[in-house]
């Protein structure tokens, strides 16, 4: 059958489909056709004879419309230009693609996916999704970048460039470029250990960034708002770590990584006592080097409990999907409190400022107990810092008051009665703070507060 050769859109549209599929060719164009599929679809094909083996072959060009007429054309002009060279069209399209995909592969972004990839089976939902973040801001910056012409003066501007954007309220730099540079090394690592990467650039400026603020930390300090938090955990619907984690909190309000980090060894049941080394952070010049931590006997009673679960473990938050020493992620508990609603409002850190507040301002507790119980730096007057043991029996009692008050808050019972009877003359509170911290360290706390 005689068919129009085609010179225009139009006439590609008077070609019909038919019960078996056809070649038209195009005007002016030899070599260039266009197929006709029974299914109705078109597609560019390019027939030429091999200018080495002599053969017949033909290039798939692109369906039509999505590759015009035009774009048809051009290609034609190409392909006959490479065989009035003597180069195969076909084989040099391979060429160009294997190139391609060659260079693909040795990008920032594809080590970046493999390494996302390889940490899919033991890491939680909620941690993948916020490392995915961090990785596919990397990719904004350095995903078509060669992983190994990554330079660390280039690694140290995109992590200053996300520094400068991640700012908190009050215009201090958050952590979100030293966790990137966390991630990006972690990147570089993969990429090194398979060959294709000669060094970490992300662990060279890793030091260079500006130290970064945490920023706000919310937390509840009136009772009735902590009352009612306390009943909306018990809610909650997690797995045992979580919900250890966030009824110990309250109760000890110790640091999130102190807890759980916290091994069986370290913990004394029968005679309610854990010794720790302290986490070292933000602020850690005024953090003891270690301390013991007096446990009411609730938190013994829930650390009971908890022990038929990971007992045989050494941690006591224990999870078999952690990559990382083996235990429970730093964003469980947290993540769990915004469930709840609790998002910017309180957060597992704020538990400490909880129990600063209410022992001081509503139980009275001496601000030196305090302070130790958060596990700060205290000193005596001859600059001494006070030892894991000094004034245990005070904290003891204080913790163990503190824990029943909660328990009265919980339960909407009168808790006026756990405010501390030992110390009540304001004089003698301030007596005691004046031997245990120094006459300027307690007038610099004075001016501060506006006693």
């Amino acid at each position: 059958m005689n068919r129009k050769n085609i010179s225009s859109d139009r006439s590609i549209s008077s070609h019909k489909p038919e019960a078996k599929e056809y070649f038209v060719a195009v005007k002016n164009y030899p070599k260039l056709f266009l197929l006709v599929k029974p299914s109705g679809q078109k597609a560019w094909i390019y027939r030429y004879t091999k200018p080495t083996t002599k053969n017949r072959a033909k290039v798939f060009i692109g369906n039509y419309p999505a590759i015009s007429l035009v774009k048809a054309c051009e290609y034609w002009r190409k392909a006959e230009q490479l065989l009035a060279e003597n180069i195969d069209p076909q084989q040099e399209r391979e060429t160009i693609r294997n190139k391609e995909q060659e260079s693909q592969m040795n990008t920032f972004e594809y080590f970046a996916e493999l390494y996302f990839e390889s940490i899919k089976i033991n890491q939680k939902l909620n941690t993948l999704v916020r490392k995915k973040g961090r990785i596919n801001l990397l990719c904004h910056y350095l995903g078509h970048e060669a992983i190994d012409n990554i330079t660390a003066p280039r690694m140290l501007q995109v992590l200053e460039d996300i520094q400068a954007n991640s700012l908190n309220k009050d215009g201090r730099p958050t952590d979100k470029a030293e966790r990137c540079a966390g991630i990006a090394s972690e990147i570089f690592a993969y990429a090194g250990a398979r060959g294709f990467c000669s060094s970490n650039p992300a662990n060279l400026v890793k030091g260079q960034l500006a130290s970064y603020s945490y920023g706000h930390r919310p937390a509840v300090t009136k009772p009735q708002d902590l009352a009612r938090l306390l009943k909306r955990i018990e809610t909650l619907e997690v797995e045992p770590n979580t919900i250890t984690a966030l009824r110990l909190l309250p109760l000890l309000f110790v640091r999130n990584g102190d807890l759980r980090r916290a091994k069986w060894t370290d913990i004394d049941l029968e005679n309610r006592r854990w010794y720790l080394n302290p986490l070292k952070g933000e602020g850690k010049e005024k953090m003891v080097r270690e301390m013991v931590v007096p446990l009411p006997k609730q938190a013994v009673e829930i650390l009971k409990q908890h022990q038929k679960l990971t007992g045989h473990r050494d941690y006591v938050f224990h999870s078999e999907r952690a990559t990382k020493n083996q235990i429970m992620s730093e964003n469980t508990a947290n993540d769990s409190l915004k469930e709840l609603g609790y998002k910017n409002i309180h957060c597992v850190h704020g538990f400490r400022a909880t129990a600063k507040t209410i022992l001081q301002e509503q139980l009275k507790y001496p601000l030196v107990l305090v302070e130790m119980a958060l596990g700060h730096v205290s000193k005596d007057p001859n600059g001494t810092a006070y030892g894991r043991f000094e004034f245990l029996d005070d904290r003891a009692e204080m913790m163990q008051n503190w824990a029943d008050y909660l328990d009265a808050l919980y339960q909407g019972h009168d808790a006026s009665i756990y405010r501390c009877s030992t110390i009540n003359n304001p004089m003698t509170q301030l007596e005691q703070l004046m031997r245990s911290l120094g006459k300027d360290k307690v007038l610099e706390i004075l001016e501060i507060n506006k006693f």
